[in-house]
């Protein structure tokens, strides 16, 4: 009887040491598996954004080849031209209309009563008694 418990103690002890290495080892393989799938994962998203990165940068470019196509033509030359150099084609009369002068007056009185409504403050403190008080502190004193 005794022979028979030492050999069935070997036994058991083998087959656990080699449920604790396979366990070891499918831990070690899950662990793994996981980071593979994170990375994986991270790899896809980053493949997905420069995608479309790159996508938006092909109608940049589509963008810029229609513009440089407009850009050389002839109708782009006398638009600029005609609007931004004055310019005219021969037998052309440029126009250019002038405000009169009436029509800038009301203007100009309109800024001058709203500026001279509103005292000159020159420092900090002459602000906050302006904004607290109204008048400016030599005019509080001289009334």
């Amino acid at each position: 009887m005794i022979v028979t418990k030492k050999r069935s103690a070997p036994k058991a002890a083998l087959a656990q040491f080699i449920a604790i290495i396979a366990l070891t080892i499918s831990i070690f393989l899950i662990v793994d598996f996981g980071r593979r799938a994170a990375a994986n994962y991270r790899v896809q998203r980053e493949a997905e954004r420069l995608s479309q990165e790159v996508e938006l940068a092909r109608q940049r470019q589509a963008d810029l080849l229609a513009r440089r196509s407009y850009v050389a033509s002839d109708l782009y030359v006398e638009e600029v031209a005609r609007q931004e150099l004055k310019w005219a084609s021969p037998g052309e009369t440029v126009l250019v209309i002038m405000p009169t002068p009436e029509a800038i007056a009301p203007a100009i009185n309109q800024v001058t009563a709203e500026t001279a409504s509103q005292p000159i403050v020159q420092t900090p403190a002459q602000a906050w008694w302006h904004l607290f008080v109204g008048l400016s502190p030599g005019q509080a004193v001289s009334q």
